[in-house]
């Protein structure tokens, strides 16, 4: 990912402050990237059943599965791929909680073989740092990468 891709998500995770943000990286196939911005439908969850979704935007994300159905699909059929998904935590350090680890696997496999997870901190409505996550096979988890 290169620095506009990075600026558009830190762009994100400002406006959306203080909920957490999130979205998806898709290539172009021409080499390029897309940043898809989605919805975080967590307070909707949230005042929906709140005992089933404890937690609002302010310290979780949920996507929506037809938003990211659609993206995915349209980014296929123009030859592209998914590179990542992205979110950002609030008024805390950037990582992988366990919450996003459980979200990123099924069966204690990765959803998305190669996908990398960036994570950005906002703090008082400013982007502090970017960490990126991905499955490493011989580790059975998700680690740190450098970017």
């Amino acid at each position: 990912m290169n620095e506009a891709v990075w600026d558009q998500i830190f762009d994100h995770a400002k406006v959306d402050y203080p909920a957490e943000c999130c979205g998806i990286v898709t290539s172009d196939g021409n080499g390029g990237f897309v940043v898809q911005r989605c919805e975080n439908i967590q307070d909707k969850l949230h005042k929906k059943d709140p005992e089933t979704h404890p937690r609002t935007a302010r310290t979780a994300y949920r996507m929506d599965d037809m938003q990211v159905h659609k993206i995915l699909s349209q980014t296929e059929q123009a030859g592209g791929n998914l590179v990542a998904f992205y979110h950002s935590h609030i008024d805390c350090d950037a990582y992988f909680s366990q919450e996003d680890r459980d979200a990123a696997t099924f069966f204690g496999e990765p959803t998305y073989p190669g996908v990398i997870y960036p994570v950005v901190s906002v703090v008082d409505g400013d982007v502090q740092e970017k960490k990126v996550f991905q499955w490493v096979e011989g580790k059975k988890g998700f680690v740190e990468i450098r970017v």
